[in-house]
Formats: C-alpha cells, structure tokens, sequence
C-alpha cells in the first residue's frame, strides 16, 4: 500500500513538470527519467520516510544526486552558528568560520582557510588548503572517520 502511495505522489509530481518533456516512471527500484527537448535543466525530487532525495540535471549533461537534507554552507569569509540535527553538513568556500552544535553525522569542506568547530563529529572529509576542523566529541563514543586531500588541512580534538 505504501509503494502505491509512494508511486503515486511520483506520477503527480511528474505530471505537475511535463512541460519540461517526456516523463517516465520504471518499476521496481521506482526511477524517474526525464526526456528533455526543450533546453531546460530536469529537476525531479522523490521523498520517503526517512528518505528525501533530489537530481538534477543540467544542459552540460553533468548529473547531481544528493540527499536534499544535507545542510549547506556557501560563500566566502561568512562566521556562522548554526545546529546540525542530526544531518550532513556541506561547506564550501575560503576563509569561513562555522561553528556546528549537535550530532553532524558528516562535515564536509571544500575550499581553503576555513575554521570549523564541530561539537558531536560522526565523520570529516576535507579538500583543500590550509582548513581546520575541531572536534569536541566522537558520535557513539568512537573516532570520527578522516578523509583529507590537499596541504596543511587539521583535524584535531579540541
């Protein structure tokens, strides 16, 4: 019963967007195709319980999928609090200072000189120079999970 609903809500999200070309819905694993003629960016969002996720795809025939409750953070010497509720955090930019409270399952950064305190870090992925990234508390008691790429990136515990 669930899947039909499911189905359903897709079909009429579907049929609100057809002017941006043929739409499709295949069964099982549910995907959404969307056939563009017109020069236009597709855009199709599905969401579940527990699940939210949105493509897009532009012109250049790249393609973007990512969860739509991933916390983002763009721009360039921003100072920003803000709680991460239990969500993916997204960081991109130079010289920003961002302080996360709560559970952040995942911080990413991508960018240079940024200075990011975090109070409950699940795991970090850093690209990048020169960023910095404090930790007050491991989730579930155990140390976060470190990816970096790029010079003079810290991850330290504070």
């Amino acid at each position: 019963m669930k899947l039909k609903k499911y189905l359903l809500t897709i079909l009429l999200l579907a049929g609100t967007s057809a002017y941006a070309g043929d739409v499709s819905v295949n069964m099982p694993g549910i995907s959404v195709n969307a056939n563009q003629n017109t020069g236009s960016n597709a855009n199709v969002s599905v969401k579940a319980p527990g699940t939210s996720v949105t493509a897009v795809q532009s012109n250049g025939g790249g393609k973007q999928a990512e969860r739509a409750d991933v916390l983002r953070m763009t721009g360039n010497d921003m100072s920003k609090s803000t709680q991460c509720n239990g969500q993916p955090v997204y960081i991109q930019g130079n010289g920003n200072q961002i302080s996360l409270t709560g559970s952040c399952p995942q911080v990413r950064v991508n960018g240079n000189e940024n200075q990011v305190t975090v109070a409950q870090l699940g795991k970090v992925q850093v690209v990048g120079n020169d960023n910095q990234v404090k930790w007050a508390q491991a989730l579930n008691g155990q140390e976060p999970q470190v990816q970096t790429s790029g010079n003079d990136n810290q991850i330290i515990r504070r």
